[in-house]
This record gives structure tokens, sequence and C-alpha cells, in this order.
């Protein structure tokens, strides 16, 4: 029997700052449900355009992503949390993942897009999210909710902007106005019937929980972003993978050409992937919301969850076109590394070595 828990917002929120920073949490919201999501045409209109880059996995269950209730009936509300990888990225950083630099001298890592350097957040956050949910049913016992870290038919990002983690850019991240845009996000529906939160469909201003405020001034509107005039990520990409209008185009974007097509750059594009060998941090590291939060750094801790392995000093390159399944599987298997699979990763180091042999 699926009997709601009723809590407030305000006594939710005071357990999740005294749970949050225990379990490396840094934002955690709610959203009211049911809830319209004001962007949905926009989700149906960007797939029937086909700019999902061929993963049709996104296109199995369009109606489950903008309405958690149709796979989760009895939920009330929906949880969503938010777990930082990186400070940001500073201005004066030079890693190929950031810059899409070749870089002769550049260690294999720094082409490896920040969040996939160290453990895997399907691992990391997913265990987080559980013990804390935990911890809250010692509170509320009848608590049921199940949490997800993009293993389920969720629009995160969506479900994030709603609950007051942050607005949506025009790099189509999710960015916090201080901490940037380097955090991974779960979701949980759940039975909590949260009173005070905005109605479905209505953006909170801030989450229930946050490391730091969203904002240092009051907020007076909750515009979706807050980008303005500014274009950086859009110019900076090297493939014009992002529009302003029509949003990103997998097909086109260094990431799917590196992760989801495990390695199957498009042969005339080969020079375009530059130096980079798995992912993509070109839209998020010119943007001045991530070079602020990189100004900020330490005055926030960071989980070292996602540090760099310190094995990946053992490889190189050449290494990694010569790596063996086994060793890839033993290497690499709770690391994000592994959606590359061996053969990818294999095929994306032998085209960064090809643009590098191109500088002789």
């Amino acid at each position: 029997m699926n009997v709601p828990v009723t809590v407030s917002a305000e006594v939710l929120a005071t357990e999740l700052a005294r749970l949050c920073p225990e379990h490396g949490i840094d934002l955690a919201g709610a959203v009211e449900l049911p809830a319209i999501l004001p962007h949905e045409q926009r989700w149906h209109d960007w797939l029937a355009a086909d700019r999902h880059g061929g993963l049709e996995y996104l296109t199995g269950d369009p109606q489950d992503r903008v309405d958690p209730l149709r796979r989760n009936p009895w939920a009330k509300s929906l949880l969503v949390f938010g777990q930082r990888y990186t400070h940001g990225w500073g201005a004066d950083s030079t890693e190929p993942a950031a810059t899409g630099a070749l870089a002769p001298d550049a260690l294999w890592v720094d082409r490896v897009a920040r969040y996939a350097r160290g453990r895997d957040y399907h691992d990391v956050l997913l265990k987080a999210m559980k013990r804390l949910l935990g911890r809250l049913r010692e509170t509320w016992p009848e608590l049921k909710a199940y949490p997800a870290t993009d293993t389920g038919p969720y629009l995160e990002r969506e479900w994030a902007w709603l609950a007051g983690l942050g607005f949506l850019g025009k790099n189509t991240c999710l960015i916090h106005e201080q901490l940037g845009s380097g955090f991974f996000l779960g979701v949980a529906p759940c039975n909590l019937e949260v009173t005070g939160l905005p109605p479905g469909g209505t953006p909170a201003s801030e989450p229930l929980y946050g490391v730091v405020p969203r904002r240092r001034r009051p907020v007076v509107a909750v515009p979706t972003t807050r980008c303005g005039t500014c274009t950086r990520c859009v110019d900076a990409c090297p493939t014009d993978a992002l529009d302003l209008h029509l949003g990103l185009d997998a097909h086109r974007c260094i990431s799917t050409w590196t992760i989801e097509w495990q390695g199957r750059t498009p042969p005339e594009r080969r020079a375009d992937q530059g130096g980079i060998l798995f992912g993509c941090d070109i839209c998020q590291a010119v943007c001045p919301w991530n070079r602020r939060a990189a100004e900020r750094g330490g005055q926030v801790p960071l989980s070292d969850a996602y540090a760099t392995d310190s094995a990946h000093a053992e490889l190189d390159l050449a290494g990694l076109i010569a790596i063996s399944d086994a060793e890839f599987r033993e290497r690499f298997r709770r690391t994000p590394l592994w959606r590359a699979h061996p053969e990818g990763m294999r095929r994306n180091a032998d085209v960064v070595m090809e643009n590098l042999a191109s500088l002789d």
C-alpha cells in the first residue's frame, strides 16, 4: 500500500541540510507531482528533428521522460540531487579536453572530459542517494523512493531546473550561478507529499539545499536562462554542434563520436576531434559561469571520488591503441571510460595520434 507521507518543504529542507553534506551531495530539491514541463514540446521537436544522434534509447519512451507518474503513479514528488565533480574551468585551462588543442606533450588523461577521469558517477552518486534516502527513512519510515542516475527515463536537467538547482544554459547544461555546471544529477520519485513547493511546472528560485546559495541578491524572477547575450559556448564548439534555437545536434558532437558511437568519428570529421580522446569539455570550459566557479574553487570542498585515478599514469596514447580487451576491462570497468568499450577507446586514440602526426 502506497500511503503518501506529508511533510512541509521547510522540514524537508532542514533534513536535507543535515544529511546532504554527510553524503557528499551538494544540491538537493523537490518537484511537486504531477508537473508540466514547460519545455516538453521542445523535447519532442528535438527528437522529431533527429538531433539525438542515433541514440535510439531516447526515442523508446519519450513521454515517460516528461511524466514520472507514467511509471510511478503512486509518486507525489520527485527529489533531485546534484554532486560536483570539478570546481570549474579556469580561463588559463590548457587541457585538450577543454580546448580541443592537439598539445603533443599533454597526458592522455587530460584529453578526457573531467567527469570521466575517476570513479563512475553511476556508482558514486547512486550510492550516496541510496544512503541519504535510507537516513530519511529513519525520520519517515513509510518513505518510498526509487533513485536513478540517468539510468531511468527522466529528463534530469529539466527536473533539476524545476527544483531550483540551476538554470538551463545555451550549452544545454544545467548551470548553478556559483558552482557552474560541473556536477552530476540524480532523481528519485517518492511518496513525499511536500507542502509549500511551487506548483508543478513552476521553477523554484533556490533548491531546498545548496552547499552555497545560487545568488547573492534577492530573486525577483526566475528566467529559463541567465546567459544573456553570451554565445561563447556556441562560438567555441569546433563542430558547430550547438544551435541557439534548436539546441544540441548530437550527430555533430565530439562526445557522441567518442563515447556513444564508441570511437566511430565520421571519417571526414576526424581532424575536428583535435586532441580530444573521450568526451568534450569545450562548451563548459569557455562558460563565464564556470570560470567564476573556478575562481571560487577551494571555498567549497570537493569530493575526491572523481579525482584522476593515479593508475592512469601508467598508460599513454600508444598504450591505449595497443590495450587488450582484458586489460581495458581490468582498468576501466568501474569508470565512465568503460562506455566507449575497448575498440572504441583504441579508435579514439588512433584519431588523436593521426591528428598529432599532422603537426610533423
